[in-house]
């Protein structure tokens, strides 16, 4: 069930009784919490909150706390870079993070890297003080978080710190995102991709620049993405059930993400200002 709940801060006598039963509504175990947008289908409103930021008042009030979740694949990472294009977000992945802190020899960065080196899953705590430490330079501005949080306890822990206010998931089908990666080959000496589905090599195989062969990355491989669509599956669907209970899970469902934008910018534009005036769901 879509729940679309008005918060209004003056209302006229008349409208109590009709208030009323919307919080009754709202209250109903019925609720679920969460909503989910298929791209190409009919939007069937926006699910606004308390905090919302729609109208004349938009960005005069707190900054927007923000999550984006899919699995390795799905577009998380192009999607990111047009919010962060066309909205006044500060993106911060928690992948450049690491690589970044790990660079730079930081003290959380060194003790990263020695879990990395054994082939060991980066601890909870270690990931959650990462992502805290770098929030608190951003504490004037709104943000989205990509890649943090991942687990639960991960979640609970940013809690505890911030309130989050929307997570956009992604929901792309394992399948589609198989084909996607699986289609993909690199010529390893210039970093040039190849996709055989929507951007292939003239000659099977072979680099066009070069005529040099090209690989097929570990992670790419079928047996590889199988394996790591399988753990994401694992580890985050808890998080996700944790913020649909909270009421901010977004969902936008499809196979493509060009398909899939224009219902993110769609529900964006009620959270937060746009980087121009001039409104464009262009990517």
């Amino acid at each position: 069930m879509i729940i679309v709940t008005v918060i209004l801060h003056r209302y006229k006598r008349t409208s109590q009784t009709s208030v009323k039963a919307r919080e009754e509504e709202e209250r109903s175990p019925s609720s679920t919490g969460g909503r989910e947008v298929k791209a190409g289908g009919r939007r069937n409103g926006l699910v606004t909150r308390d905090w919302w930021r729609g109208g004349a008042g938009l960005g005069s009030g707190p900054p927007l706390r923000a999550v984006i979740m899919g699995a390795p694949g799905s577009g998380k990472g192009t999607v990111s870079s047009r919010i962060t294009k066309h909205f006044a977000l500060k993106h911060l992945s928690s992948g450049d993070l690491l690589r970044d802190n790990m660079l730079r020899g930081t003290e959380i960065g060194v003790l990263a890297k020695t879990f990395i080196d054994q082939g060991k899953l980066i601890p909870d705590d270690v990931m959650t003080r990462l992502a805290l430490h770098e929030l608190k330079n951003l504490t004037q501005h709104s943000w989205l978080l990509d890649g943090f949080p991942r687990t639960l306890p991960q979640a609970e822990a940013l809690d505890r710190a911030y309130q989050i206010d929307t997570v956009i998931n992604l929901n792309v089908p394992f399948e589609v995102i198989k084909q996607r990666l699986t289609a993909r080959w690199i010529h390893p000496a210039s970093g040039r991709v190849y996709n055989i589905e929507f951007n292939p090599p003239k000659a099977v195989g072979i680099d066009d620049l070069t005529g040099e062969p090209l690989i097929q990355r570990d992670d790419d491989k079928p047996e590889t993405v199988v394996k790591r669509l399988k753990a994401y599956e694992v580890q985050t669907q808890p998080v996700l059930e944790y913020y649909q209970r909270k009421g901010v899970l977004e969902t936008f469902s499809g196979t493509e993400t060009d398909k899939i934008w224009p219902h993110v910018y769609d529900f964006l534009q009620t959270k937060v200002p746009q980087i121009s005036g001039k409104a464009s769901v262009t990517p």
